[in-house]
């Protein structure tokens, strides 16, 4: 049983001094117990100098864009870690499958990631970008939007899921409303608002102003007024090692207070200020 990794070795001498009389049930639970040990030791391995660094991401225009192999989130996430000279790679897979890669050590980093705290195995960075769902309306209307009880007197529509996500007040009110579709094209959405098929869109700030602008980064903003409504969601990066996580928290604060971030945001849906 060659080795020279003393912790390693330990868990040899463990496995030859007490499994031999475990049997059924017993031996299967002591061998999940070591493979987690095993497995602990994988994900916590030191990132060396220069690695290249696997990504795990998911598709969601324009904060990831699987065709581009870019998109807002990806773009600042590999802005950072070419500051930290690490190269990267980049697979393309739901969010479910990326934290999974992630924690079993078949990836190094996955990003988007929300609300994930950390555990063993898996650790969350500091926040790389905002989501701002919002209120769309056209300015003409001048529609006054204090809560979200005001979606009551609108033609709504916004993404598939959306009353799931938003939680009860949001259905309360657009199940008060004069009309409510969820749709899967939300690239549309922008049009459907300036041909008035609608008289509210709901919809992430940056998603919206990205289809809007797509052919167009210069497009006229002042035809839509944006209702902040709802509370930004923060999104994060997810790493299997706690200490490269750390250092990454500490480059992306400096790109960020250099103002990179906003710089990646304009590429993809222009000036918003």
């Amino acid at each position: 049983m060659p080795t020279g990794n003393t912790p390693v070795r330990g868990l040899f001498l463990l496995l030859n001094q007490y499994v031999a009389p475990l049997t059924g049930l017993f031996l299967i639970l002591f061998c999940c117990m070591i493979s987690g040990v095993l497995l602990s030791s994988v994900s916590a391995q030191d990132i060396s100098t220069g690695q290249t660094i696997r990504i795990v991401a998911t598709d969601y225009p324009p904060h990831v864009i699987a065709a581009e192999e870019g998109g807002m989130d990806l773009d600042i996430l590999r802005g950072v870690l070419d500051e930290m000279g690490h190269p990267s790679t980049v697979s393309f897979v739901p969010t479910k499958r990326a934290l999974a890669m992630v924690t079993r050590g078949d990836a190094d980093v996955a990003v988007p990631v929300f609300l994930e705290t950390d555990r063993d195995g898996y650790y969350t960075s500091d926040a790389i970008i905002e989501y701002k769902p919002t209120v769309f309306t056209l300015s003409k209307n001048q529609d006054k939007f204090r809560n979200l009880g005001a979606l009551s007197e609108h033609r709504v529509v916004t993404f598939i899921g959306a009353s799931g996500y938003f939680g009860t007040v949001f259905t309360n009110a657009t199940d008060k409303a004069i009309s409510y579709n969820e749709i899967n094209n939300v690239d549309a959405m922008p049009e459907l608002l300036l041909m008035e098929r609608y008289s509210a869109a709901v919809l992430d700030a940056n998603i919206f102003y990205y289809f809007y602008r797509k052919e167009n980064k210069n497009r006229d903003l002042s035809v839509f007024d944006a209702h902040a409504v709802f509370p930004k969601v923060e999104a994060s990066v997810g790493f299997n090692n706690k200490s490269f996580r750390d250092s990454f928290n500490q480059h992306l604060a400096k790109y960020r207070a250099a103002g990179k971030d906003h710089q990646v945001i304009e590429k993809y849906i222009g000036a918003t200020r």
